[in-house]
C-alpha cells in the first residue's frame, strides 16, 4: 500500500518536470540556406584567390620562357654561320619552352626582324627583335588564346597580307617531316583544299641521288620522267609520300600569294609576284610561306633544270593523276575551278595558232583583278589546255613554267602534254603528311 502511494507521488512529480522541459528544436530551412550561402561565398573566395595565384604563376612561367627565347634568338643571330640573321622560322631556332607554353613566330626578312607570341593557360605575351621585354597581347596577325586558328588558309587574309605562323597549333602543320629525301619544309594547312592539318613538301625539285628523289639545290634535277613515273618514284620516300598533288600546290600558292614579302611592292597586290626567267638557275624563284619556310623553284629552259613540275590531280574525273581532254575547260566559257576555289574564272579563253587555249586568271578577291594584265606578267600565271570534246586522251598536270616572265606564275597550269610525254625541263617533288 505504501509502495503504491509512493509510486503515484513520484510519477506525479516526474510528469510535472517533463511537462516543463521544452523539446530541442531543429534548424529551419531558412537557417540552413543561410549557412549554405555563407559556405559557398567562402569557397568561391578561396577559389578566386587560388586561381589568381595560379594565373600569376602561369604568367611568370610564360614571361620567363619568352625572356629565354629572346636570348636564344640572339645567340642564333650571333652565330658565325647565320650571317647576323634571325631564323626564318621558329623551328630553326629550336626554342625551348615550358609545358603548356606555345609559340607563334613571325620573321620579316626585309628588316631582319621577328615578333614572337607566347601563350600559356589563356595568357598572351609577345617580344620583338627590338624589345625583349614581354608585353601583354599578341603580335600583329597572330591568334589570341581561345580564338583558335582562322578558317581558310589559316593565314592573314589576301588583302591584309602579313606573315603569320601558327606553330603553336598542331592541327595546322605537321610536327615533323621525313628524314629521308633531302630538305623538307612544313606547309600550314588550308581547309579550302581539304588539308586542315597541313603537310610536308620537298624544298627543292628532286635530284636523282642513287635512285632516291632528293631535295637539294645542287646537281641535275630529276627530269625526263613521266608524270605517272614521278608519282610512283615519290612514293618510295616512305609511308604516305607521294607526288605533290594539285590541292597541295594550291595550298602552297594561296599561302604564298597572301604574304607581303612575296610581292615586289612589299604588300599584297602591289607590284608583282615572282616570275620566271630565261636564265637557268637552280632555286631561281623563292617563295616564303606564312610560317617563314621558303620554297625554291628552278628557272630557265635548259636541260635538267625543273622549270616545270608534274603534279597529281585527284579531283573530279581524275585518271591516274591526270584528266581526259573532254573534261578540260571548254573554249570561250568561264572556267569555274571548283577543285581549286581560288579563281572565280579564267576570263574569256582564246585560241592561238597551235590550237591551245589561253586565259588570264581572275582572283576571287576583286581588288587584285586590276593587277592581272593581258601580258600575264604579274606572277599569278594563266591556263593552257587542249580541250577536245569526247576525247578520252589523258593529259598530265604541270605547274610553274618558270622559263619566262609572261608564262610563269604561282597559278600557271599547263594541260597540253599527254601522259606519254617527258622532257628535260619537267621535274617533280614529293609531299608527305
Amino acid at each position: 500500500m505504501l509502495m503504491i502511494i509512493f509510486d503515484e507521488c513520484c510519477n506525479h512529480e516526474y510528469n510535472q518536470i517533463v511537462a516543463h522541459v521544452k523539446p530541442k528544436q531543429a534548424f529551419t530551412i531558412v537557417e540552413l540556406l543561410i549557412v549554405i550561402v555563407v559556405i559557398a561565398i567562402l569557397a568561391s573566395l578561396a577559389v578566386v584567390a587560388y586561381n589568381g595565384i595560379a594565373n600569376r604563376a602561369h604568367v611568370s612561367v610564360l614571361k620567363n620562357d619568352l625572356s629565354s627565347a629572346a636570348k636564344q634568338l640572339e645567340v642564333y643571330r650571333l652565330d658565325e654561320n647565320n650571317s647576323d640573321q634571325y631564323p626564318s622560322d621558329g623551328d630553326a631556332a629550336n626554342l625551348t619552352k615550358s609545358s603548356g607554353t606555345t609559340y607563334q613566330y613571325t620573321y620579316t626578312s626585309g628588316t631582319n626582324s621577328y615578333c614572337l607570341t607566347g601563350s600559356n593557360n589563356g595568357n598572351d605575351f609577345y617580344i620583338t627583335s627590338s624589345s625583349s621585354t614581354p608585353t601583354s597581347g599578341v603580335c600583329p596577325g597572330d591568334v589570341a588564346s581561345g580564338s583558335g586558328p582562322p578558317a581558310g588558309y589559316e593565314v592573314a587574309s589576301v588583302t591584309g597580307g602579313g606573315s603569320t605562323s601558327f606553330d603553336g597549333y598542331s592541327a595546322i602543320q605537321p610536327d615533323s617531316c621525313p628524314s629521308t629525301g633531302g630538305s623538307w619544309i612544313k606547309v600550314p594547312g588550308n581547309t579550302n583544299y581539304g588539308l586542315a592539318n597541313g603537310f610536308c613538301v620537298q624544298q627543292y625539285a628532286a635530284v636523282n641521288v642513287g635512285g632516291v628523289p632528293t631535295s637539294q639545290n645542287t646537281g641535275n634535277k630529276w627530269t625526263v620522267i613521266l608524270q605517272t613515273t614521278a608519282n610512283t618514284t615519290a612514293s618510295t620516300l616512305g609511308s604516305g609520300a607521294h607526288l605533290l598533288t594539285e590541292n597541295e600546290w594550291m595550298t602552297i600558292a594561296t599561302n604564298a600569294a597572301a604574304q607581303n614579302t612575296n610581292w615586289s611592292g612589299g604588300a599584297v597586290g602591289s607590284g608583282t609576284l615572282p616570275t620566271g626567267s630565261g636564265t637557268a638557275t637552280h632555286g631561281g624563284v623563292a617563295l616564303t610561306l606564312s610560317n617563314g619556310a621558303i620554297m625554291y623553284f628552278d628557272t630557265g629552259a635548259s636541260s635538267y633544270y625543273a622549270s616545270q613540275e608534274w603534279t597529281c590531280y585527284t579531283g573530279s574525273n581524275a585518271s591516274n593523276c591526270g584528266i581526259a581532254a573532254q573534261y578540260m575547260p571548254a573554249p570561250a566559257a568561264a572556267y569555274h575551278t571548283d577543285q581549286f576555289g581560288l579563281f572565280t574564272n579564267y576570263g574569256s579563253l582564246s585560241v592561238n595558232g597551235s590550237g591551245h587555249y589561253y586565259g588570264d586568271p581572275r582572283y576571287s578577291n576583286p581588288s587584285l583583278n586590276t593587277y592581272i594584265s593581258s601580258a600575264r606578267n604579274k606572277g599569278l600565271g594563266y591556263l593552257r589546255d587542249v580541250y577536245a570534246a569526247g576525247s578520252s586522251t589523258v593529259y598530265g598536270f604541270s605547274r610553274g613554267y618558270w622559263n619566262g616572265a609572261t608564262s610563269s606564275g604561282l597559278f600557271t597550269l599547263y594541260l597540253y602534254t599527254d601522259q606519254s610525254y617527258s622532257h628535260a625541263t619537267y621535274g617533280f617533288r614529293a609531299a608527305a603528311p
